[in-house]
This record gives C-alpha cells, structure tokens and sequence, in this order.
C-alpha cells in the first residue's frame, strides 16, 4: 500500500499541489480548469478554452446564426444541450452561481477535439452534480467552431438512407431495414394525413437511452438513471428523431416533427403528446394499450385526484414506468375528437392555444364538458372502456 502511495505521487507530479484558476463569468458562472488537466497549456487547449468560455458568456444561446458554432448541417446546433443552458438561464435569472469545470480538451477523429465539460451548484452544504456533457471543436478558417455531439457521431457511426430518412446508427445496434422501411412508410401517411410533403429527417438510432445519451452529448443530467432505459424525442429544431428504443420504427416522435411543423407554437402539451400518442403510440405500444393501464389504475385507486393537471404531468404509478397520464388520458381526448370530427377537430386543436384554459377551452367546445367535469369524465370513460386479455394487450406492441 505504502508504494502504490508512493508511485500515485510520483505519476501525479505537480498536479497534487496544482492551484484551481478560476474566473467568474456574468457574476454567475464560477468556472475553472480541472487541477488533473496536464495539457492545460497547449495551443490547442488555450484557444477551444477560450472560445468555450466566450459562448458562455455571451450567452448567444439556441440561436440560427452564432459566431461560436458550425451550423453547415444543423440550424440550432446546441439545442441538444438546451436542459443546461436552461439552466444557465435560469441560475442568471436567479441571481445564483452555477460552477462550470473543464474536465478535458483532447484531440479525437476526424480532426476534432473533445471538450468535457461538467457543471455542479452549491446548496447550503451540498453540492449537486447537473450535468456532463461533451462539444467537439474543429479549426475552421483558423477559429475552432463548436459541433454538436450527434453531428460528430453522425461522421464517425454508419449511416443508412430508407426513404426520406436517413439513420445515424450507434455500433451496438443491429440495424432492421425492414422497420426502417415501416417508419418511411408512416412517414408518408403522416404527411398525407398533415396535408404537406413528407418530411426529410435524421433518425438516431441506439439500443437503450444511455447509449443515445452518449450520442447526443450528455454524459450525465437528470434523466440519466431512469428503471426504463427505453425513449426518445424529436429535436423540431433541426428536424432530427433521438430515439433509444433499439428500433428504426418509433412513430411517436415522428408525429411530433407534423405537429410542430404546421402548428408550431400554438398548442397545448397534452394536444401535442395527445395526438402523438393517438396516431404513434408510445413506449413501444399502440395508444390501446396505454388506455387498459390507465383503466386499471383508476379502476384501484379511486381517490386519486385527476382535475390538476400539474400533477399529472408524470408517470402513472403503477411501478410499470411506461406509461404517463398525458399520453393516455390526452391520447384518448384527442382520438374522442378525431372519431367526431376528423383531421379538422385535430387542426382545431392544435391552433386552439396554449394555455390550460385555452385547452379546457377546446375540450369544452369539442367535448362538451367543463374543467371541474374532467375528472368524472375520464373516469366514466375508462369505466365504460372493455378490460383486454393479457393476450390482445401484447397485440398491442409494435
């Protein structure tokens, strides 16, 4: 033990008694170097650093045209780090200190460099650790630009063209080119039922939510350890599909790149997941399926308030962690207004606001019910809905 102490120091060097240099930036963001970093002075290391901390402090963030990133292939090229840069916006606001620390700058393929980057805040005596997340830079024109993650992946990973689709593949999947041909073929019936052009998309495809986080970007950050690692979502920013359910088949999402690109702005949360779940389902389920969950629950807990949606804004617990009240109960509204009226009650919907009471709103001038009728509604409703055999319920997975 007493020479592993020994050899720790000697490998070590400096680095054990190495000061921190921190700065501050915007008065709010505490950032420093990690005291491990031993190519802090190279030439390359100064100037990704540098550039680094200028974004951060320019806060010029999300935005189409940015001096700090390259957006040959995406228009919003960090808007998959949108949840710390929320973040950032939010401790700002706040008037609070978020901690930025350099972990590493290393050179990686293609003549990119990785920059490692780990943000923590302080609370009273605790210390909680939001985010990990890794940026590639690359000189262009003798200044180092910022790519995102996935565009750097989608250089280094196979990618497969089915369609209007084109999938950026992780090493561990095994690609299935006949759900890859079933996804373009929903995408065709989506655009038909949309009245536009079928969308051309980028789809990135990995086994389970922690290899897709490693695509895109987050090393760590809230969602990381979930009892599911099955998910996804659309980026309609840059017309991109994340998807960590090991399939090339996940409509849900892709409806969500519709509803976006006709309505965008102008609807409420539980009208958007509503008809993505009602026309694509979700976690790996047709909206069915959802639906007898859903039933069964509230069939055994029949105190379990409904009428805030606020707190419904979650999972349904029944220790399944597959299915969520807006996408079930929403699912089920807007497929009640779609068998009254069509595509045009869907429009209808996804123009009618978003606010709360712009949705309660349009389930009353829909459906005809009140806001302080809507738990008694969808309980009468599930009650009605005919129990399924554990037999059809599998029917229901895609």
């Amino acid at each position: 033990m007493k020479n592993l102490a020994i050899l720790l120091i000697v490998l070590l060097g400096s680095n054990v008694s190495k000061a921190q240099t921190h700065e501050t930036l915007n008065e709010h963001i505490f950032y420093h170097i990690n005291s491990n970093v031993k190519n802090a002075d190279a030439d390359y290391f100064k100037e990704i650093d540098s550039r680094w901390k200028a974004y951060l402090n320019a806060r010029e963030f999300v935005r189409r045209s940015s001096e700090f990133w390259n957006n040959d292939k995406m228009p919003f090229p960090d808007y998959s780090y949108i949840s710390i840069l929320m973040e950032i916006n939010s401790t700002i606001s706040n008037d609070e200190i978020i901690q930025c620390t350099t972990l590493g700058i290393i050179p990686v393929e293609n003549n990119y460099y990785l920059l490692k980057t780990m943000f923590t805040k302080q609370h009273e005596k605790k210390t909680d650790l939001n985010h990990i997340i890794s940026v590639y830079a690359k000189k262009i024109d003798g200044t180092y630009q910022f790519y995102n993650s996935t565009q750097y992946y989608s250089e280094i990973y196979k990618n497969e063209q089915v369609g209007d689709i084109n999938y950026i593949i992780h090493p561990g999947h095994q690609f299935k080119e006949f759900d890859a041909k079933r996804m373009n073929k929903f995408n065709q019936r989506i655009a038909n039922l949309f009245e536009v052009a079928p969308m051309k998309f980028d789809y990135v495809l990995a086994n389970n939510t922690t290899d897709l986080s490693h695509i895109i970007g987050l090393d760590f950050f809230s969602y990381s350890y979930q009892p599911v690692l099955s998910g996804g979502m659309a980026d309609n920013f840059n017309r991109m599909i994340y998807a960590g359910n090991n399939s090339a088949y996940y409509p849900h999402e892709v409806v969500h790149l519709y509803t976006n690109l006709k309505f965008r702005g102008q609807y409420h949360s539980w009208v958007d997941e509503g008809i993505a779940t009602f026309f694509g389902g979700s976690t790996g389920y047709e909206l069915e399926w959802h639906l007898q969950k859903l039933k069964t629950f509230l069939d055994t807990n029949p105190d379990y308030e409904l009428n805030d949606l606020s707190k419904l804004q979650t999972l349904i617990p029944n220790e399944e962690y597959m299915t969520d009240f807006r996408y079930a109960i929403g699912g089920f509204l807007m497929s009640e207004i779609y068998e009254k009226e069509g595509m045009q009650g869907l429009f209808d919907s996804l123009s009618a606001g978003n606010s709360e009471a712009d949705y309660f709103e349009l389930l009353k001038n829909k459906l005809g019910f009140e806001k302080n009728q809507f738990e008694e509604y969808i309980r009468k409703k599930m009650k009605g809905l005919k129990m399924l055999e554990s037999k059809e319920l599998d029917k229901l997975k895609y």
